[in-house]
């Protein structure tokens, strides 16, 4: 595993420990939702980012940081996205999901 995939996998392990979002929490939101969100970090390339108009959540939620971190945020909601699609049996989707943890944590490599 290389850097940017264990910096991905902390970031999701905190986002349920500290943040509370649990599994049944990701379920109810959905992949397509936890993608749209992933995808706003993804896009983000500092802590000055716009809230994007496909933002999923309220502004206040918008909480943008270094481009690093923001792939470490992104990466870890396209896990849960994928993790809640795989849940919900869908696998292409999960699968398709998973390519762009894959994704974030190549960008992030190339980083950091």
């Amino acid at each position: 595993m290389g850097l940017g995939a264990a910096k991905i996998k902390v970031e999701r392990e905190r986002q349920i420990a500290q943040k509370g979002w649990s599994y049944e929490h990701d379920d109810q939101l959905g992949p397509d939702v936890l993608e749209a969100a992933a995808l706003s970090y993804r896009d983000a390339n500092g802590a000055d980012s716009l809230t994007p108009s496909n933002w999923p959540f309220n502004k206040s939620w918008w909480k943008p940081s270094s481009r690093s971190r923001n792939l470490e945020k992104a990466g870890a909601l396209y896990m849960a996205a994928a993790e809640a699609a795989e849940r919900a049996k869908d696998y292409p989707n999960r699968n398709r999901l998973t390519d762009q943890v894959n994704s974030c944590s190549i960008l992030l490599d190339s980083i950091i």
